[in-house]
């Protein structure tokens, strides 16, 4: 059953509070990260001791990750224009864009995010999300280089506190931990965190297990409190609103579909080891006979009753008739053959492809064994395949831009606060993109296309490979400085004139080249002019 958010009101996660109501917490908690453990045990089947299992869960995890985690967000500082800048300040009376060099904030956020892993914090948290519901990271500036971390944290021992708000905002995240003590025990502990602190609790109240129904008695460790030094708290939480996981609602679908094999499997090991019924035929020896002890006096319980074993002699009779190639029934009405179970082939396939189907579609993750996505050779056939797990990813896609955003918004005022700046976190633009194959020729030719209508660097940007646009440009300018100097080596040893040649980039700069272009363009008109001018004083004399 899914467990639905906790919230409190603010105060009672305060200082004053929290040391009297961190039991009542954990009580709320515990439910939530217990059945996370068991979603995330279906996921992995670890514990799984059935003799058949299909981990549809895992395929339905791996898949929906994979597909909106697999490629990193991109943030982009956005350049606001000259007439959306009027605009803004007639309306709002504020100047926008102005405080931000977009190209000095785009480098400190690049730099973040190639620090951080920004595609391996992303897809770890999607995985969470996607198989328990709800996923967290920490975000704090380390003491000793100043370098500032936004770390995955697992959503198994980490859970977020709301307040009732509207809409509801996070006031705090409570994490879980468990050690072994020196008795064979286990030591539960706490940490909560705050905009305004952080504390570590331990319960006093060894246990062998950790249940529901066990007391707690936690009090705060010494010396563990910390200030946060944010403005808000430093926490990256997104929880589904109905407390669900991707595959939580298909559970028993997959329980069905494997319950079929299984039962599939039980028919054809009784029918291997079936047994050979003969009728019309009458065996010389007993089944069973009475046991004997070393002395050869028959044995009896203790009831009296005697004591009965497989006789050997018929054992040995049974085996030389299943070894017989042939075999005689004595009465003319006699039959051989085995017991066995028949088995619907179609109707159990049909069964267990609907649980199959049924489960996927419930899901929206498409079924690759499909013969429509097998044929899928090309880009938008496979978007058209991904269309229902792309509904099914609406919410979670706001929800991941909404707190990205927010985590940005952290991290900018940090850099404002150490370093004197004044970068505004709303220029930030949160780009989510799916990981699909792509044709990079149709991408190339489209974007090349655009050349000369978009700025080069622009067009380096979109390209469908890991490049610096700043970098490529550079290149690009040495490169062309490097041909147009070995151009008047060459030039030289050839005794030609090279007076007129210069490595000036300025001039050899294609827009100032259209300059020079136009230029000359509009003395060849004057010259032209001038000469039809010169024509038609001709025409008149003659």
């Amino acid at each position: 059953m899914a467990q639905k958010r906790i919230q409190y009101q603010d105060e009672f996660l305060s200082e004053a509070n929290i040391n009297s109501n961190i039991n009542i917490l954990w009580g709320k908690a515990l439910p939530i990260l217990l059945h996370r453990k068991y979603l995330y045990e279906r996921f992995t089947r670890e514990n799984d001791k059935s003799d058949v299992i299909v981990a549809l869960e895992q395929y339905i995890s791996i898949i929906a990750s994979g597909y909106f985690g697999g490629k990193e967000p991109q943030y982009k500082v956005q350049k606001v224009n000259e007439t959306q800048k009027g605009i803004l300040k007639k309306i709002f009376n504020k100047v926008f864009g102005e405080k931000n060099n977009s190209e000095e904030f785009q480098a400190i956020i690049d730099y973040i995010t190639k620090y951080n892993d920004n595609g391996s914090f992303f897809y770890d948290v999607v995985l969470d999300f996607i198989t328990t519901g709800a996923c967290y990271g920490l975000v704090y500036q380390r003491r000793q280089d100043d370098e500032l971390v936004y770390a995955h944290t697992s959503s198994l021992n980490s859970v977020a506190i709301w307040n009732y708000e509207t809409p509801s905002q996070k006031i705090g995240l409570l994490r879980a931990w468990f050690e072994n003590t020196a008795k064979g025990g286990i030591e539960t502990h706490l940490e909560i965190i705050t905009k305004d602190y952080k504390k570590e609790f331990v319960d006093g109240i060894e246990k062998t297990s950790i249940t529901t129904s066990a007391e707690h008695e936690f009090k705060e460790v010494e010396d563990s409190r910390k200030d946060i030094y944010w403005d808000d708290l430093p926490v990256f939480a997104v929880e589904n609103p109905t407390g669900l996981c991707f595959f939580e609602n298909v559970i028993p679908l997959i329980k069905k579909h494997e319950q079929v094999i299984r039962n599939n499997a039980n028919i054809f090991q009784y029918n291997d080891d079936a047994k050979l019924k003969i009728t019309g035929f009458e065996p010389e020896n007993d089944l069973l006979m009475q046991a004997t002890d070393e002395e050869g006096q028959l044995k009896v319980n203790d009831d009296g009753s005697p004591v009965m074993i497989q006789n050997p002699a018929r054992t040995q009779e049974d085996n030389a008739i299943l070894n017989a190639k042939v075999f005689y029934t004595p009465d003319k009405d006699g039959d051989i053959g085995w017991v066995i179970k028949n088995i619907n082939d179609t109707a159990s396939e049909n069964h267990k492809k609907t649980c199959l189907d049924m489960a996927l579609m419930t899901s929206g993750v498409p079924n690759v064994t499909d013969q429509g996505f097998t044929d899928a050779d090309n880009a938008a056939a496979l978007e058209k395949k991904f269309f229902p797990l792309e509904q099914f990813l609406q919410q979670p896609h706001h929800l991941f831009k909404k707190e990205l955003l927010r985590m940005w918004e952290m991290i900018t005022n940090r850099i404002n606060l150490k370093r004197g700046t004044n970068f505004d976190f709303r220029d930030i633009e949160v780009i989510l993109n799916r990981n699909l194959p792509q044709n990079n020729q149709e991408i190339i030719d489209t974007w090349l296309k655009l050349r000369g209508l978009l700025s080069d660097k622009t067009v380096i940007e979109h390209l469908p490979y890991d490049l610096d646009a700043e970098s490529e440009l550079a290149e690009v300018d040495a490169q062309n400085e490097a041909n147009i100097e070995k151009n008047i080596q060459n030039m030289e040893k050839m005794g030609q004139d090279v007076s007129n040649v210069t490595l000036n980039t300025e001039q050899n700069n294609p827009n100032k080249k259209f300059e020079q272009d136009d230029e000359v363009k509009k003395e060849n008109i004057k010259q032209s002019d001038a000469v039809t001018k010169i024509d038609k004083e001709e025409k008149k004399v003659l």
